[in-house]
């Protein structure tokens, strides 16, 4: 057997949104058959901002009481994968829907990571993401894993005092270290072209870690200089003081994604090649006009 053909996405949020249209592009190239999107909200779905999204195109929206067993089991009825882009705070619900998508006949859990690698944590945020694979290998339900690191495309926000345009950013360390960034299009373009071209024996329990540039924060600010014009005040805050920030108040993400960064470092190993036309846009041409 080889990829797969029926899938369903938890949420059209931050990431979500962007691996729907993708389905749906590749369902138009006759690659996909069905896009199913589960929802709280028969049309609508909320993003990370606060803000609502139609779902457009050829995709059926179906409303899923995350509560009740029944309610998703029938919703995953004739899916083959299960892809959730939940938020962190909500990654609990993932071991309810694994459970009944088991009984619906779902053949592979791609579970909300895009992000760090989080196999074998156990504690914090990632912790949070680890524990939902060993419900997985509890379950007997096969899952594949995307490791993207920080989106490129959308990091440069208020939320995480890296907004540029407004000339003053925040990081964690001393922004000297590379990390790896993908943009959402590219995890999109990723994740659609594996889960539906290579056989499904090498995607079961399997994590996949994909990488569209490394490079550094320090750089990325001197790119963003060069290309506005704009000179860029820093504030460099050291990894002691997010730890003590992290302990007083460890709810708070932003906290633990600056020490992330600060400590890091860019993926030892991809698998890039495995979308051999994979072309994923620097971190820098996704920066915001100044």
């Amino acid at each position: 057997m080889s990829g797969y053909t029926n899938f369903a996405v938890v949420g059209a949020g931050a990431i979500g949104k962007y691996i729907v249209q993708q389905l749906l592009k590749d369902k138009a190239a006759g690659t996909v058959k069905e896009v199913v999107v589960l929802s709280r909200e028969y049309s609508l779905v909320m993003d990370t901002k606060g803000s609502k999204t139609t779902v457009q195109g050829d995709a059926k929206v179906i409303h899923v009481d995350y509560s009740n067993h029944a309610s998703i089991k029938q919703a995953l009825a004739g899916v083959h994968v299960v892809i959730s882009t939940v938020p962190g705070v909500a990654v609990g619900v993932q071991g309810k829907i694994a459970a009944a998508g088991k009984e619906a006949g779902v053949e592979l859990f791609v579970p909300s990571e895009f992000g760090g690698v989080t196999e074998g944590e156990t504690e914090g945020w990632f912790g949070a993401k680890g524990n939902i694979h060993g419900q997985l290998k509890s379950l007997g339900v096969p899952y594949a894993l995307f490791y993207t690191g920080p989106f490129a495309d959308y990091t440069w926000s208020p939320f995480f005092n890296l907004d540029v345009t407004s000339g003053k950013v925040s990081i964690g360390g001393d922004g000297n270290k590379q990390i790896t960034f993908t943009s959402r299009p590219d995890i999109a373009r990723y994740v659609s072209y594996v889960l539906t071209h290579l056989p499904a024996e090498q995607l079961k329990n399997r994590a996949f870690s994909i990488a569209g540039d490394n490079k550094s924060f320090n750089e990325i600010f001197k790119a963003y200089e060069e290309k506005s014009g704009k000179k860029l005040e820093v504030t460099y805050i050291p990894v002691s003081e997010l730890d003590a920030q992290i302990a007083a108040n460890p709810k708070d993400f932003r906290f633990f994604l600056h020490k992330f960064w600060a400590t890091a470092g860019p993926f030892q190993r991809t698998d890039n090649h495995l979308y051999p036309d994979w072309n994923p846009t620097p971190v820098i041409d996704h920066l915001p006009a100044a």
